[in-house]
């Protein structure tokens, strides 16, 4: 279907990590969702794999390295901002030349992502505490809601084929 490079770009918390277990454990165990390192593997066989994300770099950083899963991205790719809304634009525009595949648990910046580019095909993950409390936006539907991550890898791969 595509002909042009496919990017992958994650969310960290609810989306690879198991944040509520997290803070569960006083915030010293960090989990990911069980999951996660096939999905990677096998997106990463298909799409570059990107992050993403919001919140403190650092620590966002110190997450995938202590989940083992660091490796798995380019560093060039990886994205952490106080704020990614304020950056959804910038992040979009720099991979234009790419399928994107965005993966999120928040519904509202997924809606905000295709209202920017609504070629950017936009996975809803749905678990974690956003998810649960979102009301469907009305006019908005993601190209693709999905409970577990290895829906998401089904998915980029027929998107791919």
């Amino acid at each position: 279907m595509y002909s042009k490079k496919s990017l992958a770009l994650f969310d960290i918390d609810y989306t690879l990590f198991d944040t509520q277990s997290f803070k569960d454990s006083g915030f010293l165990k960090y989990k990911l969702y069980k999951e996660v390192k096939d999905v990677l593997e096998k997106i990463s066989g298909l799409a570059e794999v990107g992050i993403f994300s919001e919140g403190d770099d650092n620590f966002q950083r110190e997450k995938l390295k202590k989940t083992l899963i660091d490796a798995q991205f380019d560093k060039e790719k990886v994205h952490i901002f106080l704020n990614k809304e304020d950056n959804i634009d910038w992040v979009l525009k720099k991979y234009r030349a790419f399928n994107i595949f965005l993966v999120d648990d928040k519904l509202n910046f997924l809606q905000l992502a295709k209202n920017i580019n609504e070629r950017v095909f936009v996975i809803w993950i749905k678990r974690g505490p956003y998810a649960e409390n979102q009301k469907e936006i009305s006019g908005f539907k993601p190209d693709a809601t999905v409970n577990n991550l290895m829906e998401a890898a089904e998915i980029v791969r027929k998107k791919n084929n």
